[in-house]
């Protein structure tokens, strides 16, 4: 069975670019005009965002129908969270602060079938309340990836990016900064040796830099995909709104 996922991963894994973006407002009419828009991945933000898992369920349905696979950000590395989200049809799992290999692995078999894994077995919307239970149980694998946004995250870089289950690291730059104590702050030794570690482990494992670019320009797009990330979130829909209407202040 092909996903959205697994072309996604294929895309990365051979050196080339997926772009999406993030969804923080409780709108799937929103989210799917976004869909519409080219994406290759819609990102729910449950951990900065204000949509429930319900609504949560609502946007993958708006977004699947344009071909764009859903994601969401989690709050925190949640197993029982990740497997409701799962089963309700969500295809990529970006965890927030992972510091550790042992401790990504230890969520990660919560998010694979047995007996790669540990995931609970049911009937659900993700395999279309059992119609296409067989094969989701035999081929699927959300794509998985863990945010490296800390000193102790930078560390562990190396450990987390060998891990066969994970498919990007993705840099979360104002945490880090935040960790090296001047948040917002891009241009000091620490972030540039930081975001250098996150390139030499990610292609030396042969994973994909990810990062956030926030403002929805494509100067800014482009800036990124020449730095060497290739799993981008190109802006969100609060800030592709503020970015249009913005004028009418001047």
């Amino acid at each position: 069975m092909t996903t959205r996922a697994a072309d996604i991963r294929s895309t990365l894994r051979h050196g080339h670019s997926s772009i999406g973006a993030w969804l923080t407002l409780p709108s799937p009419e929103l989210a799917e005009c976004l869909a519409m828009c080219g994406f290759d991945w819609l990102t729910v933000d449950l951990e900065h965002g204000a949509i429930s898992v319900e609504t949560a369920a609502r946007i993958f349905l708006a977004v699947e129908r344009h071909g764009v696979a859903p994601f969401v950000r989690l709050p925190s590395a949640d197993p029982y969270l990740a497997r409701r989200l799962l089963d309700q049809g969500c295809q990529g799992l970006i965890v927030p602060v992972v510091e550790s290999a042992e401790a990504f692995v230890e969520f990660a078999e919560h998010c694979l079938y047995p007996p790669a894994g540990r995931r609970g077995v049911g009937l659900s919307r993700g395999n279309r309340f059992g119609e296409s239970f067989d094969a989701m149980l035999t081929s699927f694998q959300p794509l998985l990836v863990p945010q490296i946004e800390t000193r102790a995250g930078i560390a562990a870089a190396a450990a987390i990016a060998a891990l066969p289950m994970v498919d990007a690291l993705f840099l979360g730059p104002y945490d880090l900064s935040a960790s090296f104590g001047q948040p917002g702050n891009f241009a000091t030794p620490d972030f540039a040796a930081a975001m250098a570690e996150i390139h030499r482990v990610c292609a030396e494992t042969g994973k994909a830099p990810g990062i956030h670019q926030i403002a929805p320009v494509f100067d800014g797009l482009d800036a990124r995909k020449a730095e060497g990330f290739r799993l981008i979130a190109f802006g969100s829909d609060a800030q592709a709104i503020r970015h249009v209407f913005a004028p009418l202040k001047a």
